[in-house]
């Protein structure tokens, strides 16, 4: 049962395992700052509201329990915003002013609300976290959570050493520069080849 609480975090990791929460990933951790500061946000409105809502009660029509996660996660995104603004007003700028080529649209400020109807808050949260007891699914959602945070951190890391050169703004001696990686289609390459790796080190029964 331990075991099963705890395998978010790793084996059944929901970005490199489940394939789930990759679009603000791809988009927006192209730095190890933005990386951590997206994991931030997130953690503090994924795990709060899925704490929130197994209050809710189960006989109300999953159509409505459906609105009000979602309503208390746009609730829990204002507070939260302004925490992450608090902690780094310069990262959370360069998060929001994160642009997807060939658009002028700024889709840090898209994809930052759009955390507040991530896959684990209206779909995993009644799939999976309310079908187990209170305490169980608590270490369950931190560790699902801390799972979303080391795929970020990679992501962010990596990309940031191909594309710019740099961990957290430190050059580092990097013969050769590809700045496509910043992009998200370097995002998605990134992504494929950590998947590819996570299955190959924790094989699926059945492979």
């Amino acid at each position: 049962m331990k075991r099963n609480s705890t395998d978010g975090f790793l084996r059944r990791n929901a970005v490199l395992s489940l394939g789930m929460v990759i679009a603000p990933i791809v988009v927006c951790c192209d730095t190890l700052p933005k990386a951590v500061l997206l994991s931030l946000a997130f953690s503090c409105i994924t795990i709060t509201t899925v704490f929130i809502g197994s209050f809710y009660p189960r006989r109300l029509v999953y159509a409505v329990r459906v609105v009000l996660y979602a309503l208390t996660a746009a609730v829990v995104f204002i507070p939260t915003s302004l925490l992450c603004e608090y902690f780094s007003p310069s990262i959370y700028a360069a998060l929001e002013q994160t642009l997807i080529p060939g658009s002028m649209d700024m889709a840090g400020v898209m994809y930052l609300p759009l955390l507040s109807v991530n896959s684990f808050i209206v779909l995993h949260s009644e799939l999976y976290f309310y079908r187990q007891k209170k305490g169980q699914m608590f270490i369950s959602l931190v560790s699902h959570t801390a799972g979303f945070c080391l795929a970020a951190c990679l992501m962010g890391c990596i990309r940031e050493i191909l594309a710019y050169g740099s961990i957290w703004g430190h050059v580092v001696d990097m013969p050769l520069l590809m700045q496509g990686f910043s992009a998200p289609w370097g995002g998605f390459i990134v992504l494929g080849i950590l998947c590819a790796l996570h299955r190959v080190i924790f094989p699926k029964k059945g492979d």
